[in-house]
């Protein structure tokens, strides 16, 4: 007796082969019915007997491709079709409800890389060779369903044999979007920093050896342009600094596979599950001693990211003579990564010796992702390429479509759809005026690509965010301000769907307060809804503003200021910075004591910079975060001792005391304490009193939960011991592990406080 079931298919399904799948599979099992991508995700209609369509249903949900991750949303009995045949694919059908997951890009497959290098294969060494398990995706897509009008291919016409194979159900690249050989598809071409085309009959050649000479090239990929040179050339890597203007940050490498990338790191097996999967991330591993990277790479830093080749063409660039490549972004500082052809000849003029482009658009720039290992498992730094835009779960509470719109620092943005979460793709700082033009931009394509339309759009309290004015202007939405630590907490405790009330410690550099003061040090009593502050580090002046978070020394003055005095601190500060100009700190002295352009901080982050900047490690921050990262690296891990913990009680709150811990600083080093033990007795002050913090709102809650976040937390020192302190007490420590603890994942949290507000307000 036939059976006809009607189902419909959610998840990643497009673009990831999953039709041809249903298709081989229907006819091997001699099913008949048909198959179409929807605007929801994949509509299937089968026929046949029971028990084979049962085993049908079975092999979707275990056999499928490995980049499908199916979900089956309906599964009903229809009207058997007694004169159906055959099973076919049929011509997507479209909506205005778009439910279809898009996939993030893959890197190039076994069998296309077995292609590439076969001098008898047609699309031997042909630069964007793909097929249904591999290449763009996210990158090229402007709409769903994911078929080839709606990506950057559309002006690419197949040639009669790509199209047979397109056509051919038993073909790898049956229904594969982005195929294309050389006769029929994007093509490389090389200029000079005018823009004019070089005369050469294979591009990747003459790129090759522009590398090898110690140029700076210029190479247009899959989210964007990199900026490429030979990592083992002290000159090479010391022009790229140069003329990016970037004094120290740590520049990430492209090694051959996964052999190189050992010889220049520790890569644990996390580390090399991360670096060999689809996603291809920029991962983090301890550097170890070695002669092939310049120590320009990572001059200020004990880790070396590294990533894989994840294009064709990156493969075919790391043939080359020389061990490793810089593959920095390709943007001006603090700029978002150029994507256009235009674009990057116009804005990489300065710093590119030529470049290597194509004419595949790219239709949504997109950064490399950043990933490490801690404990054993992975952990979110920036999250981008390869990882975006696959949605994350949201516990939903409420009806309706939220947008979040982030922070102002590594700004990221999120649309709520049912029960998923779309993340963007890291944005940047939004304090730039280009970056704000691709958050605007990010706003509009994924909010089409999701098909999301907001009832609710979420954004910080701080009213001179250009995020927060952009919500304010949004209309006919109802508009919700989420404090930025509640935020920190919320993206914690949804993506762990934690009910609350948990602990909530945030350590980062700056939040803007219920008080309109700077936030950075909070201990809280946080519910997804609402949250009280329980406890924060004491607040101390900022000098001059922003310019104390990119001048340590400021800080440090006044931290002196606060635990000697205005004139003993300034004569100490005087003393201890050897390398500033003593007017300059009698000056912040003044600003400090008049309180002028001084707002108060509980701030963790411009603690570390003060601390870094009194042990001379670091006076100015050429980077965020540039202070906190060379004491963590200072620190002595045998060092036991820890600064005196003081709390004392101010208005119902638990205000961590300073004063005792510079003055103890300061007396180790005026007797001459390495500066090792002094960092390390500094980080188990940290330590020990956020514990205390923890267990005494834990205590009061009666839970056993803790979430921890801020970007102080990508400190692995702080964290690994913070966690393994706050188990030997029984509590149970969370932390962002999908998404990053920085604020790159702030509008996650804006989403899940926005969310359960909505849900507690709902006439």
């Amino acid at each position: 007796m036939l059976q006809r079931r009607r189902m419909t298919i959610s998840g990643t399904v497009q673009g990831v082969g999953f039709r041809p799948f249903v298709y081989n599979l229907a006819v091997r099992l001699g099913i008949t019915g048909h198959v179409a991508n929807t605007s929801e995700g994949v509509l299937v209609e089968v026929q046949g007997k029971p028990a084979v369509l049962s085993l049908f249903l079975e092999m979707i949900l275990t056999g499928h491709p490995l980049l499908a991750h199916p979900k089956i949303m309906t599964n009903n009995p229809v009207k058997v079709i007694l004169e159906e045949n055959d099973f076919v694919i049929q011509h997507s059908q479209t909506g205005s409800d778009k439910k279809a997951l898009i996939t993030p890009d893959a890197t190039v497959c076994e069998e296309c890389l077995q292609e590439l290098n076969d001098p008898t294969d047609r699309r031997y060494r042909y630069p964007f060779i793909n097929c249904t398990h591999c290449g763009p995706r996210f990158t090229i897509i402007s709409d769903v369903p994911y078929d080839r009008p709606n990506t950057t291919m559309r002006p690419f016409q197949m040639c009669d044999k790509c199209q047979g194979e397109y056509d051919n159900p038993a073909d790898r690249r049956f229904h594969a979007q982005p195929n294309a050989c050389s006769v029929c598809g994007p093509h490389l071409w090389l200029t000079d920093t005018n823009g004019k085309q070089i005369e050469t009959t294979d591009p990747v050649k003459m790129a090759i050896d522009w590398l090898e000479q110690g140029n700076i090239v210029a190479i247009k990929g899959l989210g964007g342009f990199h900026l490429a040179v030979r990592a083992d050339s002290d000159q090479a890597v010391g022009a790229l600094r140069e003329r990016k203007y970037r004094k120290a940050k740590s520049f990430a490498v492209m090694v051959r596979d996964i052999d190189a990338a050992m010889k220049l790191a520790r890569v644990d097996p996390v580390a090399r599950e991360l670096l060999l999967s689809v996603g291809r991330p920029v991962v983090l591993c301890p550097g170890v001693d070695n002669e092939v990277l310049s120590d320009l790479v990572a001059p200020t830093s004990r880790y070396v990211g590294i990533m894989l080749p994840y294009t064709p063409l990156h493969v075919l660039l790391m043939a080359g003579n020389y061990p490793a490549l810089v593959m920095t972004s390709g943007n001006n500082s603090d700029e978002p990564i150029e994507c256009s052809n235009e674009g990057a000849l116009e804005k990489l003029g300065a710093i590119a010796d030529g470049y290597l482009m194509h004419n595949r658009d790219i239709y949504t720039s997109c950064d490399d992702s950043v990933v490490k290992t801690f404990q054993q498992a992975p952990q979110m730094i920036r999250r981008a390429r390869g990882f975006v835009p696959a949605a994350l779960g949201i516990d939903r509470k409420s009806q309706g479509d939220i947008l979040a719109v982030g922070a102002e620092l590594k700004n990221t943005v999120t649309f709520v759809k049912g029960p998923q979460a779309f993340v963007s793709q890291h944005i940047g700082d939004l304090g730039n005026a280009t970056t704000y033009e691709s958050f605007l931009r990010t706003v509009e394509k994924l909010g089409a690509l999701t098909g999301a339309r907001p009832r609710i759009i979420a954004c910080d309290m701080h009213p001179s965010m250009l995020s927060t004015r952009f919500a304010q202007s949004y209309e006919g939405v109802r508009l919700i301000k989420v404090q930025h630590h509640h935020a920190h907490i919320a993206a914690v405790m949804g993506e762990y769907n934690l009910p609350g009330p948990v602990v909530g410690i945030v350590a980062d550099g700056v939040g803007y307060g219920t008080d309109q003061t700077v936030w950075g040090c909070e201990a809280m009593a946080v519910w997804p809804e609402r949250f009280e502050r329980k406890g924060y580090l004491q607040q101390i002046p900022m000098p001059g503003g922003d310019a104390a978070s990119r001048q340590p020394w400021r800080m440090a003055v006044s931290y002196l200021v606060d635990a000697y005095g205005l004139e003993k601190g300034v004569a100490l500060g005087c003393e201890l910075l050897k390398h500033i100009d003593p007017k300059q700190i009698e000056a912040v002295g003044m600003m400090i004591g008049r309180g002028v352009n001084s707002p108060l901080t509980s701030s963790l982050g411009r603690l570390f910079d003060g601390v870094s900047a009194l042990l001379g490690v670091c006076m100015e921050n050429s980077y965020e975060a540039q202070g906190a990262i060379e004491l963590e690296n200072r620190v002595d891990l045998d060092e036991t001792l820890a600064y005196p913990i003081e709390i004392a009680e101010r208005e119902k709150c638990k205000v961590i005391l300073l004063p005792p811990v510079i003055d103890a600083l300061v007396k180790d080093i005026n007797a001459g304490i390495p500066a090792g033990k002094i960092a390390g007795r500094f980080h188990n002050f940290i330590i020990g009193a956020l514990e205390q913090m923890a267990l005494s709102i834990a205590d009061e809650l009666s839970t056993d939960c803790v979430a921890l976040s801020g970007g102080v937390f990508q400190n692995d020192l702080i964290l690994s011991r913070m966690t393994q302190a706050l188990k030997n007490k029984g509590l149970l420590p969370y932390f962002s592990r999908k998404l990053p603890v920085n604020d790159g994942g702030i509008s996650y949290g804006q989403a899940v406080v926005a969310d359960a507000i909505a849900a507690k307000t709902a006439i």
